[in-house]
């Protein structure tokens, strides 16, 4: 191994407004007596915030460094499949405010969206754009704190119970319990109608929704406070945090009822395909997905909301959120598995242990907790807390720690 096949990475933050201002700071190593909100910081290659490499020549960004030798970097397998950039972006991340409901497009919704917005001429970085890039955006995450997150329909007969004691929602189709009845088990009768339910909701004229929503989030004030498990404690907030112009109300309040509401322990943590409906509530995470930022919103945001796109990526099923433990190795490494080929996510618990690993393709370690010693065959170097590391395709390297810590490792899903 030569010494440029493994280099240190300084990560790209993100300030969005919604961030935490302690615990990335904390995880970084900073002060920030400012108070600024840190929400993300990214390790990766995207060109929206590349990381920084710090090679023997100075810092690089990291998509420049893998430009100069796509191969050596990558490896040939994911180079074949995914061409010359990384594919995947790890991130940790703190919402202290709500985030937006949101969905990722598949590849071939994200590929023919971003051309015909080019061609449409709509700026690469307007704020009416839906897609920026031709990919698409599946992620994992695993949660570091207790987290708190929306994350697809929930089973259409709870939906329907909800209807039944909620006048201002039953109001936008009366009937929903009927026509559920008549749907039976079937799968395609049953998204066509829960499809037709979220459509009435996200055309609802603005001045009907307000005064359904005035009078829901009325009665629920008269009953706070409502328990953190509850999602009328999450309407009521996004109501304060999500405030329209001129006293309008966010139709994505709605959604809060819609969704399953998940609460997540550290470890814990989910898979958002394509299509699926979700937004991150309250917490801290570690997060990997495909290097993409195609983002389309349906509410509890202030940014632009396309609902005739969002219609059309949308996956309108219904069922329980299927929370992912990670499967535990033999050496004390924990994988949380997806159907994704971009990426895999796992952990490794180190504490007077070692673990041998082999980077088939490119990897990036990221240290969240303690201090880890990394060997490789063209040298050694320490991790401390907060910091991370980018592997080379073929690098061989052994990690130990004296202590207690845990490191996040990111690389490709695809079986190289």
């Amino acid at each position: 191994m030569s010494e440029a096949r493994l280099v240190r990475l300084r990560p790209a933050v993100q300030h969005y407004e919604w961030g935490g201002t302690e615990a990335l700071p904390a995880l970084l190593g900073v002060d920030n007596p400012e108070k600024r909100p840190f929400a993300e910081i990214w390790f990766g290659a995207h060109p929206k915030a590349p990381s920084i490499a710090e090679t023997p020549r100075g810092g690089v960004p990291l998509d420049g460094l893998i430009a100069q030798d796509p191969e050596a970097w990558l490896g040939g397998a994911v180079l074949r499949r995914f061409g010359p950039s990384l594919p995947f972006l790890l991130k940790a991340l703190d919402a202290r405010k709500m985030l937006s409901i949101q969905v990722h497009p598949a590849r071939e919704q994200a590929r023919e969206g971003f051309e015909r917005e080019n061609s449409m001429g709509i700026p690469i970085h307007a704020p009416h754009r839906n897609y920026r890039d031709r990919n698409h955006k599946p992620e994992v995450h695993a949660a570091q704190s207790e987290f708190w997150m929306l994350h697809g329909f929930r089973p259409m007969e709870e939906i329907a119970a909800w209807l039944d004691v909620t006048p201002e929602a039953r109001a936008v189709m009366p009937d929903f319990r009927q026509r559920l009845r008549e749907a039976g088990a079937g799968r395609q009768r049953r998204s066509l109608l829960l499809r037709e339910l979220y459509t009435h909701f996200m055309h609802l004229p603005q001045e009907r929704a307000d005064e359904l929503l005035d009078e829901l989030l009325g009665r629920l004030e008269k009953a706070a406070p409502w328990p953190t498990d509850a999602p009328e404690h999450w309407a009521l907030r996004a109501a304060r945090e999500f405030p329209l112009p001129g006293g309008r109300r966010d139709r994505g309040i709605f959604s809060v009822f819609l969704l399953n509401l998940v609460r997540l322990e550290p470890g814990q943590g989910t898979f958002q395909p394509a299509g699926v409906l979700h937004a991150y509530l309250q917490g801290t995470t570690v997060e990997l997905m495909a290097n993409s930022d195609n983002v389309l919103r349906g509410g509890l945001t202030p940014k632009h909301v396309d609902v005739a796109e969002l219609l059309r990526v949308v996956r309108f099923d219904d069922s329980p959120c299927e929370v992912l433990q990670g499967e535990p190795q033999a050496d004390g490494e924990r994988v949380y598995r997806t159907p994704a080929e971009d990426f895999e996510l796992s952990c490794f618990k180190l504490a007077g242990r070692a673990a041998a690993r082999e980077a088939r393709g490119p990897e990036i370690l990221l240290v969240t907790e303690g201090a880890v010693s990394v060997a490789a065959s063209g040298g050694g170097l320490q991790l401390n807390r907060g910091q991370a590391l980018f592997l080379g395709a073929g690098v061989r390297y052994e990690l130990s720690a004296a202590d207690r810590a845990v490191v996040w490792r990111a690389k490709a899903g695809l079986a190289v």
